[in-house]
């Protein structure tokens, strides 16, 4: 029962433990998925662009940022619309226009393309692609409406737009997704796309907005292929206008910004010995306590099961001694006063000593026989006295009395002890 509470806790600990470690990497799962957006982020970084992540713990102020980038999700409305009173008004997606021309903050909106699955998976194929009427719901959240939308019939599909005059950059798409130039509504533009349709469009009703329809010039996998790479610094140097000292922000929660800057967003914050405290605040606490009762549990069980630790003896010669005792008390012990099983000790005791001198096939009556000739030699008054000690505990064991035992397995001990072997 005791083990099985000991087990039970480990296990809990670990259960827990693993339970920390997937909360805490499932949230960048996706992000480093081949649909997810650290690549860019890293990418603009090496061209000498800064760039914020959204963090639920911070709202930005649009004063600190030169341009947004929202990434539109199939879904998203769901679980902002399971959300409850005020909190879901402000997370309203059609703010996000509104907060662009509040702002003058130019956004950068970008379509689904492809399912969630494809980034757990990790295959894109045409079963993964979104269907256009979810797109379309999308749009319509934001503010945008009457856009049709066009896909190549074939894998992949190349281009080469120009963002600015005289620098073409060829780019490569796999299942390209754009907008069909028929469908534009009036007021929007194109202002980049390929021979199969608009890919970057901007509307007069939504002047600080632009639609970018194929995620996949942004995202991990797409900044591999061709130039897509060049192609998204110089879209976002682009989109960035004059503001080019202010990070870009990378927008993947939907939060709505702050009208004016934070006065202290943590960068001159001072540690205190208060701060100790969060450490032992919930749920840490709960891991803390769980960590002091596996301990306890550890030390009591090793104290349990192994004893308090044993004082160093004064001596190895009365350690030596008491042991012997103890051996010998045991052997009576469990003999009950048999003698057959003390001659049994004793003659296994010879084989052990024969075969330590003459090798592992020594351990017969030959073997005996030749380790008393050998200890004859060097003294035969010792040799003959432990023979005949050994003989009678073999021959008449059972037959002495418990005295008779004890002083003849003594005296054999002792001869026993006193004669050198030697080397074979």
């Amino acid at each position: 029962m005791r083990n099985s509470a000991a087990v039970l806790t480990l296990g809990l600990l670990l259960a827990l433990a693993a339970l920390a470690i997937f909360a805490l990497s499932r949230s960048s799962d996706y992000d480093r998925s081949p649909l997810g957006n650290k690549g860019l982020e890293l990418w603009l970084q090496a061209k000498g662009i800064s760039v914020l992540r959204s963090d639920p713990h911070v709202a930005r102020a649009p004063s600190e940022i030169s341009l947004r980038i929202i990434p539109l999700s199939i879904g998203h409305a769901e679980a902002a619309a399971s959300r409850s009173g005020d909190e879901t008004d402000d997370a309203d997606p059609e703010n996000l226009s509104e907060e662009a021309s509040r702002y003058a903050l130019p956004t950068l909106v970008i379509l689904p393309k492809w399912r969630g699955s494809v980034a757990t998976e990790g295959v894109a194929d045409k079963s993964g692609l979104v269907e256009f009427g979810d797109i379309s719901d999308e749009l319509d959240k934001i503010g945008f409406s009457d856009f049709g939308f066009a896909r190549s019939k074939t894998a992949f599909e190349e281009a080469q737009p120009h963002l600015q005059s005289g620098q073409p950059i060829r780019i490569a798409l796999y299942q390209a997704q754009t907008f069909e130039r028929s469908s534009l509504p009036s007021g929007c533009r194109e202002l980049m796309g390929m021979s199969l349709g608009a890919l970057l469009v901007h509307c007069e009703n939504h002047n600080q907005v632009y639609l970018l329809s194929d995620p996949d010039l942004l995202n991990n996998h797409g900044l591999a292929l061709a130039d897509n790479a060049s192609f998204a610094v110089s879209l976002v140097r682009l989109l960035r206008r004059g503001a080019a000292t202010r990070p870009v922000y990378l927008d993947t929660a939907g939060e709505p910004l702050d009208s004016e800057k934070p006065a202290d967003e943590g960068r001159s914050y001072e540690r205190s010995s208060s701060d100790l405290k969060r450490f032992f605040a919930y749920p840490l606490s709960v891991i803390w306590g769980i960590l002091v009762l596996v301990s306890a549990t550890c030390f009591w069980r090793g104290a349990y099961r192994f004893g308090p630790p044993l004082r160093e003896a004064s001596a190895n010669l009365e350690l030596s001694k008491t042991a012997a005792i103890e051996a010998t008390a045991r052997l009576l012990r469990l003999s009950g006063n048999d003698g057959r099983m003390t001659g049994q000790f004793v003659l296994h005791l010879l084989s052990d000593k024969a075969q330590l001198l003459f090798g592992p096939g020594a351990g017969n009556e030959a073997g005996i026989d030749r380790l008393f000739k050998r200890l004859a030699r060097h003294d035969q008054a010792a040799a003959r006295a432990l023979h005949s000690s050994a003989q009678a505990l073999i021959d008449r064991g059972d037959a002495m009395t418990r005295a008779d035992l004890h002083r003849n397995l003594e005296t054999f001990r002792k001869l026993l002890r006193s004669i050198e072997l030697g080397a074979r």
